[in-house]
């Protein structure tokens, strides 16, 4: 299904349901086993409400966009020592940001080991080769380590602070009133950062876009400077809002029919695996003007609710955040790819063409090279 109108099938709850749609490789690998993807009706609006207050409500929205800037500002300062991938990058910075606003606190060096782990627990989840091995395995060391810092913060050990992703986990209760084990509590914490270091792929390819489209560097240099700070510049997120609708990210979603019905006058049956197609929703002729063109302006004006409301713009899933599927960490995510974007675009910075080319049969997919950047000191 594609398009508005296989959005709308898609997220009806009357007519499909998430219960054991996504292939064990993927859930147990990716998302983790009992995670609130397996969940249908009330039992995942009630645990959906607590990644709501976590990740998408405003205030601890607006708490992350500072660690996110200072991390990503260092990696601008890695930039002039050497040459580095902003994927890689990105994962670093969004990793340590993203497990301090969770509310774990570490050295770098230790938020470091988990957020390269993190990150490739998505970067093999669907390969077929020794990568998927790695993400399992990473998935295991994960698991154990977050299920301990859920056991920590329940003892006492730790000391996060209401709001926080670590401190709602291992306060959290299930409509029966019991708390979450200490694995799935700390599988479910996972969810609320793992897809936030995800979002290095995309800036990656913002990093091919920003090379190909140099025109927009220059608007967003001048952003960044007017503006004093990389967060939320209108420019910088638009090109960023572009990024994720043009490139590939999450390629389908799968469900299953609830009950037999038609669409578009193929017959599906109870039981029928159903995938709705992101890619070409995102790209869909019908509903996007030029929709095979990468042009940013199309959401220069847009706040992000404005773009959250377009039925057909789903790179982090559609329909309702509150009592649908869709990914309740996107405001975070747009902030932080923004960043990304702004941080490329600065003085003395330059994007190497260089490994930008990328595969359409693999899943997921990104620049060969991660982009490449490195910056020298601006002359005088």
């Amino acid at each position: 299904m594609r398009g508005a109108e296989g959005v709308e099938l898609f997220y009806d709850s009357t007519k499909v349901k998430r219960e054991g749609a996504m292939p064990t490789p993927i859930q147990g690998s990716l998302f983790g086993n009992d995670s609130v993807h397996t969940l249908d009706d009330e039992a995942h609006r009630h645990r959906k409400a607590t990644f709501v207050k976590a990740c998408y409500d405003d205030q601890h929205v607006e708490r992350i966009k500072p660690m996110v800037e200072a991390e990503v500002r260092e990696a601008i300062a890695r930039w002039h020592k050497h040459t580095d991938s902003v994927y890689d990058s990105m994962v670093i910075a969004y990793g340590r940001a993203s497990l301090r606003w969770a509310g774990i606190e570490g050295r770098d060096a230790e938020l470091d080991v988990q957020a390269r782990r993190l990150g490739e627990i998505v970067e093999g989840f669907a390969h077929v080769n020794l990568d998927h091995v790695k993400a399992w395995v990473n998935r295991r060391r994960t698991d154990r380590w977050c299920a301990q810092v859920i056991r920590e913060q329940r003892a006492g050990k730790r000391d996060s602070q209401p709001g926080t992703s670590l401190y709602e986990w291992a306060n959290h209760r299930e409509p029966d009133g019991k708390l979450l084990d200490d694995k799935t509590a700390g599988i479910e914490m996972q969810n609320t950062f793992r897809p936030h270091i995800a979002v290095a792929r995309f800036a990656a390819f913002a990093a091919k876009a920003l090379f190909e489209h140099p025109e927009w560097r220059e608007r967003i240099q001048a952003e960044t400077a007017e503006r004093g700070t990389l967060i939320d510049g209108p420019i910088a997120t638009a090109f960023g809002q572009e990024v994720r609708r043009y490139y590939p990210f999450v390629p389908v979603l799968p469900a299953f029919a609830r009950t037999d019905f038609e669409f578009k006058g193929e017959k599906v049956n109870k039981g029928d695996r159903i995938l709705i197609d992101v890619l070409n929703t995102n790209t869909d002729p019908v509903s996007w003007e030029r929709a095979d063109e990468f042009d940013p302006g199309r959401f220069l004006g847009k706040d992000f609710h404005e773009a959250e409301a377009i039925e057909t713009f789903i790179p982090h899933g559609g329909s309702d955040v509150r009592t649908g599927h869709r990914c309740p960490g996107e405001k975070i995510a747009v902030s932080s790819l923004g960043m990304a974007v702004a941080a490329m675009c600065e003085p003395g910075v330059e994007i190497l063409d260089e490994g930008l080319e990328f595969s359409w049969r693999a899943m997921p997919t990104r620049p060969e090279s991660g982009g490449l950047v490195r910056a020298q000191r601006p002359e005088m």
